[in-house]
Order: C-alpha cells, then sequence, then structure tokens
C-alpha cells in the first residue's frame, strides 16, 4: 500500500511540474537575397561576329564568282 501512495504521489508530482514548464519556440523565414549579374555583351558580340562572319563568307563567294 506504501507503494502505492508513493508512486501515486511521485506521479502527482510529475504532473504538476510538467504543468510548468513553458516551451515557446520561435521560427522565421527571413528573405534570401540574390544577386545575379548576367554578361550579356560577351554573349552579343559572340553572336554579332558570328553574322558578320556569314556575311563576310557570302561576300567572298560572290567576289569569287564575278
Amino acid at each position: 500500500m506504501k507503494y502505492i501512495v508513493a508512486l501515486s504521489s511521485l506521479a502527482l508530482v510529475a504532473i504538476a511540474a510538467t504543468g510548468c514548464i513553458n516551451v515557446r519556440t520561435h521560427s522565421s523565414f527571413d528573405p534570401i537575397y540574390m544577386n545575379l549579374t548576367i554578361d550579356l555583351q560577351v554573349k552579343l558580340q559572340k553572336e554579332l561576329a558570328d553574322v558578320f562572319g556569314d556575311i563576310d563568307a557570302a561576300s567572298s563567294t560572290v567576289n569569287e564568282s564575278e
């Protein structure tokens, strides 16, 4: 009988102690900033070189046939 009383009183103390514990969680989502730099000048120069290369190739074939 003593064990039952001791066990029940221990259970009441444990229940009371867990009621006093306060757990707070904080989660926040901060924004992520990204900088993206695209160098379009290089791509444009390559495309223009291709276009002018095609024009130069076409003009040399025209000059050769004359």
